[in-house]
C-alpha cells in the first residue's frame, strides 16, 4: 500500500524532469544543465519528503515498543545521542567536503555554484547516518567512572581502555573514511581537470579565445596553471589531515600495545614493545607530524610552496629522510626481537609473562575472592552402601536424561498436537514434595508452520493462534514401567507438582516466537485443544501496543499487514499488537550493547512462566589480557567478558526486566551511570526468580577453556605450557565431541549440604588423563563464585575419553552395544557425568539409549556407573541406576540374565517358548521399547543356543 502511494509521489515528481528531456537543450547546453538541475531537485524535495514521512513512522513504532516495556525514556535518550551524532558529523563532513569541492568546482561553468554543497552534504547525511553507533561507544565514554585497576605501563586507569580508547578508535576510524571520500573526489576532479573537455566547461573569460557557444570559452595556458594550481593546494591540505590523522592513529596504538603487543608468549606490552616498539611509534608520530607541519605551511604560505614545487629535490628530501625514519622504527625494533630479545626470551619475558598472566586471570575472573582453588585428593576407598547412603541426596539427582535424547521423547508423548514443539530442555531445581530437586524443564510453543496448509490463512496466524501452553517437567533420574520419564508438570490444562504450577499457563513470548500477532480483537484466541473443541480466550495482560488511534494503525499498517488493519471489522480500539516476541530479539533490542547466552531457560513463577537469560558486557581491550579464540564463536577476539547482567522475560506480558549481579564491572557501571532507569539491583529481584539463577554456560565455557593454560601461575611453566589442561571429549550417537559443561546438584569437599551447580571435568592437553575439574556455583550467596579442584601429581584418574573407551571395549557390554546397533536401530551413548561425593569419591554416570530409524525416539535402555580410582576404576551397568549403583559396591542386582527363560524341556515346550518370545519381541518393538527388545532378543538367542 505504502509502496504503491510512494511510487505515484515520485513519478509525479519526476513529470517537470520529462518534459525537459524531451524539449531538450536548443543549443544552449549550460541553460539545459541547469534545468535537469532544477528538476531533479523536485524529484529529491519528493524523495526528501518520503524519508521524513517513514523516519516518523519508525520513530512512532520504536516509541511505542519502549512505551510498552516502560523504558521511554531509554528510546529517546538514545535517540538524542544518534541525532546529536548523526547532526554534528554531517554538519562537520557537510562543510568540509563542499568547501573543498567548492574550491575544486569554481572555475567550471557547467557546475551550478549549489552542486558541491549538495553532493558533499549528500555524502555527510550517509556518513553521518553510519556514524549513530557512534552512541554506544559515547554512553559507556560518558559514564566512565575510575575502575581503581592501573596499567604498569603508562599509568592508566582500567577505565581509559575499556571505555574512552573504543572511542577514540571509532572516532579515528570515521576520519579515515571521510579523507578517503574527500581524496577520491580530489583525485576524480583533477582528472577531469588534465583532459580534454575540462577545457569546454570553464568559465568565460573577456580576454579568453572565442567559442562557437558564447557560454564557454577555451582557457588559456595561465588559466589551465591556475586551476592545476588550485588542485594541488587541496592536495597538500587533504595530505595535511592525512597525516594528522594518521598520527593519531599512531599515538593510540601506542596503548594498544599494552592490550595486543608484537610477542608471540606475551599478552599486551613485552620487553621489546616497552623498550623499543614504543620509542619506534615516537618516531613514527614525530615523522607523521613533521610531514604535518611541512604539507600545511605550503598549503598556508604561497612562497613556500612555490619553493617547495620549484625543484623535486626540496620536497623530495625531507619527506625522503622521514619515510627512512619510519622504516627504521619499524626495522630496528624487529631486529632487536629476532636477535636479542629471542635467545634470551625467558629471563627478559619474566616481569612481563607475571603481568600477562595477571591480566588475563582478572579479565575472565579466574582470580580473586570469588575464584577458589583446591587440591582433590581422589579417594582408593571402594564405594560401600554406607557411602551410598551418605551420598543419597546427590545421588537422588544423579542425571540419566540427556537433554538432547529427552526432548524427542516428550515431543512425541507431550507434544499432543503436530503444531506444538518443544526448542531445548533445561535443566533447573524445584522444592517437590518438600525436597528441592533437580528437574529438566521445557515450554511447549506454538510453531504455527506446523498448521496444515488450508489452516494456514491470515486469521488463523494473527488474531487465532497467538501463543504456546504449559511446560512438560520431569525428575532427571526417574522412568516408568515402559521407559518413559516420569512427568511433574504434563499435558493441558497442565497438571504439575506444587513448585511448577502456574495461574496462567499462555505463553505468548518464547524462543521461537518469531511473528506478530493481534489480541483483544473480536476474534477470540485459541487456548488449548478440549476433547472435540478448543478453548478459546482473550488475553488478559498488559503486553502488545495498542492500536487506539488512526496514527497508531498507519504506523502498525506500514510494518505489517498494510490495508488489512483498515478494512478488517475485527479490531477495536482496545485491540493490541505484540512484536518482537522472540525474548532473545526482545533483550537485545533492548540492550543493543550487551551480548547473550545462547541458553535462555523457563522459569515456574507461581502466576505465570518468565524466561531467564544470562547477559555478558565484553570488551577488547583488557590490558595484559589474551584474547579468547576458543570454541563459542560470540566470545572470539574478546580479551574481557563479565556475566553482570540477567534479564528476565516475562512470557505472558512479555515484560523485560535487566537485573545487575556485578557492581564491580566498569563497563555495565558506566551503563547504569548513563541509563539508570534501565537496570535494576540484584537485590530487587523477586525470591521466586532469585532461586532459580544458575551460573551460566557460556562464561562458564569461556572461563574453563582459558582456565586450562592459566591455571599456570609459575611464568616458568606458563612459558613451556608444561602443564596445560584442555576441555576432554566424549561419545555422543557414537561420534568424539568435545564435553560440554552440566548441571548437577552435589556436595562439594568442605561443604555441609548439597548444592546445585555446574561443571565440567579437564584434562591434561594430550592425554586421556583427567587433571582436575571446576564448578560454578549457584545457591544463595555462594552464586557466582567457582572452584578450581586439582588432582594431585603422580595419579593417573582415566579422563572421560578413556572412560569411553574402557565401555566400549568391556565384554560385558560390547556384546550388547554391538547387536543393539543393528537391525534398524542405532545406540546413542548420552551425556556422560563426572560427579565428586562427600568423601573425595569420584563416579562417572552414562545413560545407553537405543533409537529405532523410523520413530528416531531415543528409550533409555542402560545405565552406566563406575568409580574413578587412583590408578584404577570399576565400571558396571544395569537397567536402572538403583540396579547398576548396587553391582558397583558389589551387592546382587537384577539382571535380563536372570530373568530370561527356562532353557529346558521338551522340543514342543521349548518351541511355544519360541513362538512366545517373537511375538512379545514384535509387539515391543512396534511400541518403540527397544531396550526390551534386545533383551527379548538375547533371551530368544540362548534358548535356540541351548537347543
Amino acid at each position: 500500500m505504502f509502496d504503491v502511494i510512494y511510487l505515484f509521489a515520485l513519478m509525479w515528481a519526476a513529470l517537470p524532469l520529462v518534459r525537459t528531456l524531451m524539449q531538450g537543450g536548443g543549443g544552449n547546453h549550460v541553460a539545459f544543465v541547469r534545468r535537469l538541475y532544477r528538476d531533479a531537485a523536485y524529484i529529491l524535495a519528493a524523495a526528501i519528503g518520503i524519508i521524513v514521512f517513514e523516519a516518523a513512522l519508525g520513530i512512532s513504532l520504536e516509541n511505542y515498543w519502549f512505551e510498552e516495556l516502560g523504558q521511554s525514556h531509554r528510546y529517546w535518550l538514545s535517540l538524542e545521542y544518534r541525532v546529536a551524532i548523526f547532526l554534528v558529523v554531517s554538519l562537520s563532513v557537510g562543510l568540509f567536503v563542499g568547501a573543498n569541492l567548492r574550491v575544486l568546482c569554481r572555475p567550471y561553468a557547467v557546475v551550478p555554484a549549489s552542486a558541491p554543497w549538495i553532493i558533499g552534504f549528500g555524502l555527510a547525511v550517509v556518513v553521518g547516518a553510519i556514524s549513530t553507533s557512534l552512541w554506544i561507544p559515547l554512553v559507556r565514554f560518558l559514564g566512565a567512572t575510575s575502575a581503581g585497576v592501573i596499567d604498569p605501563v603508562f599509568g592508566k586507569d582500567l577505565s581509559f581502555y575499556l571505555l574512552a580508547l573504543p572511542l577514540y578508535d571509532r572516532i579515528v576510524d570515521i576520519l579515515i573514511g571521510i579523507l578517503f571520500v574527500a581524496s577520491a573526489l580530489w583525485m576524480g576532479i583533477g582528472t577531469v581537470t588534465r583532459s580534454g573537455p575540462a577545457a569546454f566547461a570553464y568559465r568565460p573569460d573577456p580576454f579568453g579565445a572565442s567559442h562557437p557557444h558564447r557560454s564557454v570559452a577555451i582557457p588559456t595556458p595561465e588559466q589551465s596553471r591556475a586551476v592545476w594550481a588550485i588542485w594541488v593546494r587541496q592536495g597538500m591540505l587533504l595530505g595535511t589531515l592525512w597525516c594528522v590523522t594518521f598520527g593519531a592513529r599512531q599515538f593510540l596504538a601506542r596503548y594498544h600495545l599494552v592490550v595486543v603487543g608484537h610477542s608471540q608468549v606475551v599478552a599486551g606490552a613485552s620487553y621489546a614493545d616497552v623498550n623499543f616498539w614504543l620509542p619506534g611509534y615516537d618516531v613514527i608520530i614525530a615523522c607523521l607530524f613533521a610531514a604535518a607541519s611541512i604539507l600545511g605551511l605550503a598549503t598556508t604560505v604561497p612562497r613556500f610552496r612555490a619553493w617547495l614545487l620549484m625543484n623535486q629535490s626540496h620536497w623530495l628530501s625531507p619527506f625522503a629522510a622521514l619515510a627512512l625514519l619510519v622504516v627504521g622504527a619499524f626495522v630496528v625494533p624487529t631486529a632487536i626481537e629476532d636477535l636479542y630479545v629471542g635467545p634470551n626470551q625467558i629471563t627478559l619475558e619474566l616481569p612481563y609473562l607475571l603481568r600477562s598472566i595477571t591480566g588475563t586471570r582478572q579479565a575472565f575472573n579466574l582470580e580473586g575472592p570469588s575464584v577458589e582453588e583446591r587440591e582433590f585428593a581422589v579417594s582408593a576407598t571402594s564405594l560401600t552402601a554406607a557411602d551410598l547412603a551418605k551420598d543419597a541426596a546427590t545421588l537422588q539427582d544423579a542425571r540419566i536424561w540427556d537433554w538432547r535424547a529427552l526432548e524427542p521423547q516428550l515431543q512425541q508423548i507431550q507434544g499432543l498436537r503436530p503444531y506444538y514443539t518443544f526448542h531445548g530442555v533445561d535443566i533447573d531445581r524445584y522444592v517437590i514434595d518438600g525436597t528441592e530437586r533437580q528437574v529438566m524443564i521445557t515450554a511447549r510453543e506454538l510453531d504455527v508452520t506446523r498448521l496444515p496448509a488450508p489452516a494456514q490463512v491470515w486469521v488463523n496466524l494473527a488474531l487465532k493462534y497467538t501463543h504456546g501452553y504449559g511446560v512438560v517437567a520431569v525428575p532427571v533420574n526417574e522412568i516408568d514401567s515402559r521407559g518413559n520419564p516420569v512427568l511433574w508438570a504434563h499435558d493441558i490444562p497442565v497438571e504439575a507438582k506444587k513448585d511448577l504450577s502456574v495461574t496462567r499457563g499462555e505463553i505468548y513470548f518464547g524462543e521461537l516466537t518469531e511473528d506478530h500477532v493481534y489480541v483483544h480483537t473480536t476474534e477470540k484466541e485459541f487456548d488449548f485443544p478440549q476433547g472435540q473443541a478448543n478453548a478459546e480466550t482473550v488475553y488478559q495482560g498488559s503486553g502488545g501496543i495498542l492500536l487506539s488511534s488512526l496514527w497508531r494503525k498507519l504506523v502498525i499498517a506500514r510494518e505489517f499487514d498494510g490495508q488489512r488493519l483498515f478494512i478488517s471489522g475485527y479490531f477495536t480500539p482496545q485491540s493490541r499488537v505484540m512484536l518482537r516476541r522472540n525474548i532473545v530479539e526482545r533483550a537485545q533490542t533492548l540492550a543493543p550493547f550487551l551480548s547473550f547466552d545462547h541458553d535462555p531457560y523457563i522459569v515456574a513463577d507461581a502466576d505465570h512462566y518468565s524466561y531467564i537469560l544470562d547477559a555478558y558486557t565484553t570488551s577488547e581491550n583488557y590490558p595484559y589480557s589474551e584474547a579468547y579464540q576458543g570454541s563459542l564463536a560470540t566470545f572470539r577476539g574478546y580479551n574481557y567478558v563479565r556475566n553482570s547482567v540477567k534479564a528476565v522475560i516475562d512470557a505472558y506480558n512479555g515484560s523485560v526486566t535487566l537485573y545487575v549481579f556485578d557492581q564491580h564491572d566498569p563497563i555495565i557501571n558506566a551503563y547504569r551511570q548513563v541509563l539508570p532507569g534501565l537496570f535494576k539491583d540484584a537485590r530487587e529481584m523477586p525470591e521466586n526468580l532469585r532461586r532459580h539463577i544458575r551460573y551460566p554456560e557460556d562464561i562458564f565455557t569461556v572461563q574453563a577453556e582459558m582456565y586450562g593454560t592459566y591455571h599456570m601461575t609459575n611464568p616458568t611453566t606458563f612459558y613451556n605450557r608444561e602443564d596445560r589442561w584442555e576441555v576432554p571429549h566424549e561419545l555422543y550417537r557414537s561420534i568424539e565431541i568435545a564435553m560440554l559443561p552440566y548441571y548437577v546438584t552435589t556436595q562439594l569437599p568442605g561443604s555441609d549440604k548439597p548444592e546445585f551447580l555446574l561443571m565440567l571435568p579437564l584434562s591434561v592437553a594430550g592425554k586421556n588423563q583427567m587433571a582436575g575439574w571446576l564448578a560454578g556455583l549457584s545457591d544463595g550467596e555462594n552464586y557466582g563464585k567457582m572452584v578450581a579442584f586439582r588432582f594431585p601429581k603422580g595419579i593417573f584418574i582415566d579422563g572421560p575419553a578413556q572412560v569411553e573407551s574402557r565401555i566400549s571395549s568391556d565384554s560385558r557390554f560390547s556384546g550388547d552395544l554391538t547387536l543393539w546397533d543393528q537391525h534398524g536401530s542405532q545406540v546413542i551413548r548420552g551425556n556422560l557425568i563426572v560427579l565428586p561425593l562427600v568423601d573425595n569419591q569420584l563416579i562417572v554416570i552414562e545413560p545407553v539409549y537405543i533409537e529405532a530409524e523410523q520413530t528416531k525416539i531415543p528409550m533409555l535402555a542402560r545405565v552406566v556407573m563406575g568409580q574413578l580410582l587412583p590408578n584404577d576404576r570399576k565400571l558396571e551397568w544395569a537397567s536402572t541406576l538403583t540396579d547398576t549403583e548396587l553391582l558397583l559396591i558389589g551387592a546382587s542386582a537384577p539382571t535380563p540374565a536372570s530373568t530370561g527363560p527356562s532353557t529346558t524341556g521338551t522340543s514342543n515346550e521349548i518351541l511355544e517358548r519360541a513362538r512366545a518370545l517373537f511375538g512379545e519381541m514384535q509387539r515391543e518393538y512396534a511400541s518403540g521399547n527397544f531396550a526390551r527388545y534386545g533383551e527379548l532378543l538375547q533371551q530368544l538367542g540362548k534358548l535356540l543356543l541351548a537347543q
